[in-house]
């Protein structure tokens, strides 16, 4: 029993002294609208890294804040709080691990899309991102110096995606993590 609890006193210091920071590269945005202001929002988490703290590797301590907090957790709900239906899963994709959370909205804010009338267009205020930079998206921006993009009034599906962290050439990939936690869990 003293055991136990040493080691596990040990595994929570290490947790608190080596913090890592959990980040992802991209991040792929699709939004379909269903009804005037609602619809269906699909984000795409690819890449998901953990940063060296001081050189050490914590990326052990990282996925488990990923499956803890973002998987089992609230985390993203409370990223969205006007979402509904969350749905959040995990895979491989192209030799790194990805993350997908799907969601319904009845509201355009949820979204971050803004329309002010019926006649407007859609737009996204790019500098709503906090830590995330705009680089490709299925609308129109009128110069760089206003950071918006407009879709046309009657479209239904918008697509854009963002660089969140543009060098993970010193990151630590999660894929391994994520394949022995998939083994352990699909034994369950």
């Amino acid at each position: 029993m003293k055991k136990i609890i040493l080691n596990s006193t040990l595994f929570l210091l290490v947790i608190v002294l080596f913090n890592g920071c959990l980040t992802v590269e991209r991040k792929e945005y699709s939004v379909t609208l269903t009804g005037a202001n609602s619809g269906k929002a699909v984000i795409k988490y690819i890449n998901i890294v953990s940063t060296k703290d001081e050189d050490r590797d914590v990326s052990m301590k990282d996925f488990a804040e990923l499956i803890t907090d973002y998987v089992e957790g609230k985390k993203l709900e409370d990223e969205f709080p006007n979402a509904k239906n969350l749905k959040k899963r995990l895979f491989e994709e192209n030799g790194v691990l990805c993350g997908e959370l799907t969601f319904d909205f009845d509201s355009l804010t949820t979204v971050k899309i803004f329309k002010y009338d019926k006649d407007s267009p859609f737009m996204l205020v790019t500098n709503n991102f906090s830590n995330e930079t705009l680089d490709d998206f299925d609308g129109q921006m009128i110069d760089d110096k206003l950071p918006v993009v407009f879709w046309n009034k009657n479209i239904k599906k918008f697509t854009w995606s963002t660089t969140v962290t543009s060098d993970v050439s010193n990151a630590v990939s999660l894929l391994s993590h994520y394949q022995n936690w998939e083994k352990t869990n699909k034994k369950k």
